[in-house]
């Protein structure tokens, strides 16, 4: 009885602990054309964590967290997931950024629900501030 009494609340504990860690890993904002398609590609690499991706007529923006123990090349992932997206979307303007102030800015965009008309001028300034930081 005694043992139940301390393995009851670390149990529970645990399982609401587990729960919290359930986070979208892949959220997909604006026009839902090649959703299935982007997140395929994302998927396939081991060293994504999270993204978001936000599409908008001919504009893609691609923002991703690298695993912490792979951000020592976070360069190099950087431009191959940039020239995979270059050649399964040679019509769409493309950024693929793994900057953390790009994928913040990317999910509060998704967060406040900027309308269309914002939309645009929105994804051209973080492309902006993408080629500044790099």
């Amino acid at each position: 009885m005694r043992l139940l009494g301390i393995m009851l609340p670390l149990l529970v504990s645990m399982s609401l602990l587990s729960g919290c860690n359930e986070k979208e890993k892949f959220i997909v904002y604006g026009s839902p054309e090649n959703e299935e398609e982007v997140e395929a590609i994302l998927k396939e690499h081991d060293f994504v964590d999270k993204t978001t991706v936000i599409q908008y007529d001919d504009s893609m923006l691609v923002a991703v967290q690298i695993k912490p123990w792979d951000k020592w090349k976070k360069a190099k992932f950087e431009k191959k997931l940039q020239k995979e997206f270059d050649e399964k979307y040679p019509n769409k303007d493309v950024l693929v950024s793994a900057d953390y102030k790009i994928f913040y800015e990317a999910n509060k965009i998704k967060k406040d629900k900027i309308e269309d008309n914002k939309l645009s001028d929105k994804i051209k300034e973080l492309k902006e501030l993408a080629k500044e930081e790099s």
